[in-house]
C-alpha cells in the first residue's frame, strides 16, 4: 500500500529549496567542525617557522601527529601501528617527499598537513550527516509515541550523541545493528519482544523482526541513485536471508531524484517496499514514524 502522502512518484523527489537548504545547513556546520582544525593548523604554523631544517621536525614530540598527517598517515592509521613503526614509517616518507622541496621544506610539509586534515574533517562530516538523518527519524517516533500517550524509553549510544535504541509496549526499535542472521549491519530493526528482551536472541529469531529499514542522509543529488541501489541491495539480502518471515522493509532519505522516485513508487505499488519517505518532508516523515509505532 502506498503511504497516504505519496500521490505519485514526484511526491518523493526532493525540492530544489530542501537541496538548497540542505547544503547551507552543512555549509555552516562544517564551518564550526573546522574551527579547531583550523586552529590546530595555524599552530603547527607558528612551530614550522621556528624549525632551522627538517631533522628537527622529526625530534619534535609535541607536534608528532601533526607531522604523521603531513606525512599520510589518518587517525585512524596511527591506531593500527606502534610507536616504533610510526617512527621508521615517519622518517622513510619525510626522506621521500621532502628530498626536493630544499629550504621550502616548511610550506611542503605543511600543505601535506593540510590535505590529511582536510579528509578528516570530510569523514567527520559524513558521520555529523548520518547523525543528523537519524535524529530527524528518531523526533519523529518520539514525538508519535507521545501523541499517543505510549509511554517508552530510550538508550544513547555510548558516545552520547544520538539515539542507538527506543522502546515501547512488545516494540524495540533498534538502529545501526548487525544481526548474525544477516551478516550485515541495518540502518532500522523493529522487534517484536513480546517472547523475550534479550537483543542478540531476538535478533537471530526471524519471527520477532516487524519492519526493517534502510535510512540515507546525504543531501547531495549526484549521490542520491548510488545510496538508492546500496539500500535495495541490503533490503533484498533481508527479503532473501528472511524468506517468508520477511518483515515490512521500507526505505527513507533525503535526496531521491526523479528516476529513483519512479523506482521506489514503483516497489510501493508492487509490495516489495511497504512504506517509504522523503527525509526532507516532515509529513512524509511524521507518516512513516506513526506507521512504525502502529505495527
Amino acid at each position: 500500500m502506498v503511504p497516504k502522502h505519496i500521490k505519485r512518484a514526484s511526491d518523493l523527489v526532493t525540492s530544489h529549496q530542501a537541496v538548497c537548504s540542505g547544503f547551507l545547513d552543512q555549509a555552516l556546520t562544517k564551518t564550526q567542525k573546522a574551527t579547531p582544525y583550523v586552529e590546530a593548523a595555524l599552530s603547527f604554523w607558528r612551530m614550522l617557522q621556528d624549525a632551522a631544517e627538517i631533522s628537527e621536525l622529526l625530534q619534535s614530540t609535541e607536534y608528532r601527529d601533526h607531522l604523521l598527517a603531513a606525512a599520510g598517515f589518518s587517525d585512524k592509521a596511527m591506531n593500527h601501528l606502534s610507536q616504533p613503526e610510526l617512527s621508521q614509517a615517519l622518517q622513510k616518507v619525510f626522506e621521500t617527499f621532502l628530498k626536493r622541496s630544499g629550504t621550502h621544506f616548511r610550506e611542503e610539509v605543511f600543505c601535506r598537513y593540510l590535505l590529511t586534515r582536510g579528509d578528516a574533517l570530510g569523514g567527520q562530516m559524513r558521520n555529523v550527516t548520518g547523525a543528523a538523518g537519524q535524529t530527524r527519524l528518531t523526533k519523529a517516533i518520539l514525538e508519535a509515541l507521545k501523541r499517543t500517550g505510549t509511554t517508552h524509553n530510550t538508550l544513547l549510544a555510548v558516545n552520547g550523541e544520538k539515539i542507538q535504541r527506543i522502546s515501547w509496549s512488545s516494540r524495540r526499535l533498534l538502529f545501526g545493528v548487525k544481526p548474525k542472521l544477516i551478516n550485515k549491519s541495518i540502518d532500522v530493526i523493529l522487534l517484536d519482544t513480546a517472547s523475550g528482551n534479550d537483543k542478540e536472541t531476538l535478533l537471530e529469531r526471524p519471527a520477532a523482526y516487524l519492519a526493517c529499514g534502510e535510512l540515507k542522509s546525504g543531501i547531495v543529488p549526484a549521490g542520491a541513485d548510488e545510496h538508492w541501489k546500496t539500500a535495495k541491495t541490503a533490503l533484498s539480502r533481508i527479503r532473501s536471508k528472511l524468506k517468508r518471515a520477511c518483515p515490512s522493509l521500507f526505505f527513507v532519505a533525503a535526496a531521491i531524484e526523479t528516476a529513483m522516485a519512479k523506482e521506489i513508487f514503483r516497489d510501493l505499488k508492487k509490495g516489495y517496499l511497504t512504506h517509504a519517505a522523503n527525509l526532507t518532508d516532515d509529513r512524509q516523515v511524521e507518516d512513516l514514524a506513526s506507521w512504525l509505532i502502529s505495527l
